[in-house]
């Protein structure tokens, strides 16, 4: 075969492969727009998740809606609540009733969801920690947020927070599990 009954060959070949490949790049980009627009509903609702609105700042409102919670058996919102207690108590400056109701907040979440509530209350745990040079409270902290960042379908905030924690120095999964 001659060098230019090779070339004429890859020609006419060239010919097929540019529409296919012209269609399969325009799918590509297809499948990642969907992908992008689907990230940024999650990344509001994350959003959203971190500046939970809360209707009253006022502690006795926000124990009063507990107590009707838990009278109601109704478990579903008692994380909820507990996380705006929790942010009332900040906003009167009492940090040891706040890093309570956070606790709360972590384990009503943890057992009854929502699990970004539980990645929220987790967070700010952890930050507490981290403030005060407890670095292993806040390496369980940023853990137990991962997982629920994750299981919540925030990737972005897990691989967030997975960083965060390479960042710190914090154990690996290996380590927090196979001893």
């Amino acid at each position: 075969m001659t060098a230019q009954a090779i070339f004429e060959t890859l020609a006419s070949k060239t010919v097929l492969v540019i529409p296919v490949a012209v269609l399969v790049t325009l799918g590509i980009l297809l499948v990642r727009h969907i992908a992008l627009k689907r990230a940024a509903g999650r990344r509001r609702s994350t959003a959203q998740a971190y500046s939970m609105p809360v209707e009253e700042d006022d502690v006795g409102t926000i124990v009063g809606r507990i107590d009707a919670a838990k009278a109601a058996d109704n478990k579903a919102v008692l994380a909820d609540l507990y996380l705006a207690q929790a942010l009332a108590h900040q906003k009167l400056g009492d940090e040891k009733a706040r890093m309570a109701a956070l606790t709360s907040a972590a384990g009503c979440a943890s057992l009854y969801g929502p699990e970004a509530t539980h990645a929220i209350a987790r967070m700010q745990l952890a930050e507490a920690a981290y403030s005060t040079g407890d670095l292993t409270s806040a390496c369980e902290h940023w853990h137990l947020a991962r997982e629920a960042f994750r299981a919540s379908g925030h990737a972005e905030e897990h691989a967030r927070v997975e960083k965060l924690m390479r960042d710190n120095g914090c154990p690996t999964d290996w380590v927090l599990t196979e001893f």
